[in-house]
């Protein structure tokens, strides 16, 4: 190997690294839509992490942890319906936002993207492939405030304000 290769392969690799440090740092910064689409994420695949995206760690103005009540309330439908609560669990994905309001403590983003079964990954594939199951087009406005530093979703966007009224078993 010559040493003018030599020289554009560790130029090469010192540009890639530099790249990769500066699209990370980018990356982690806390922002609206990033906390929109974590929080859309957690609620479809019934993420147990869904209360820490969640303002007040998903309690209501009652003490009532909305987030728990949600899972609470899918896991008693996969078990109406015979199935482990992953097999209600769903892929967000094709995802855009639009921030529509923002200010230094509170955001409203509005957040699009489509659904899908997603037990496993090769469930997927195979349901797409033999029209098993449909996508679902899911559209939302949400609310943001920031906490400690940090946004986290506000109010009940989707279904959980239905997850609150179950009755208590």
């Amino acid at each position: 190997m010559s040493q003018d290769s030599k020289v554009a392969l560790i130029t090469v690799f010192l540009i890639g690294t530099l790249l990769q440090i500066i699209l990370t740092a980018g990356d982690s910064k806390d922002t609206p839509y990033g906390a929109a689409v974590a929080f859309s994420k957690a609620y479809f695949g019934l993420c147990p992490d869904l209360a820490l995206t969640m303002a007040n760690n998903g309690l209501n103005e009652d003490d009532v942890d909305v987030a728990d009540a949600y899972l609470y309330s899918k896991y008693v439908e996969a078990a109406e319906r015979g199935y482990h609560v992953s097999r209600l669990s769903k892929m967000f994905y094709n995802i855009h936002t639009k921030t529509v309001a923002q200010d230094a403590s509170t955001a409203t983003v509005h957040i699009r993207g489509t659904t899908r079964v997603a037990i496993n990954p090769l469930y997927g594939f195979v349901a797409k492939l033999f029209f098993i199951t449909s996508p679902t087009d899911v559209e939302e406005t949400i609310n943001l405030v920031k906490e400690k530093g940090k946004w986290t979703v506000t109010g009940q966007p989707f279904a959980l304000a239905d997850a609150v009224s179950l009755p208590e078993c």
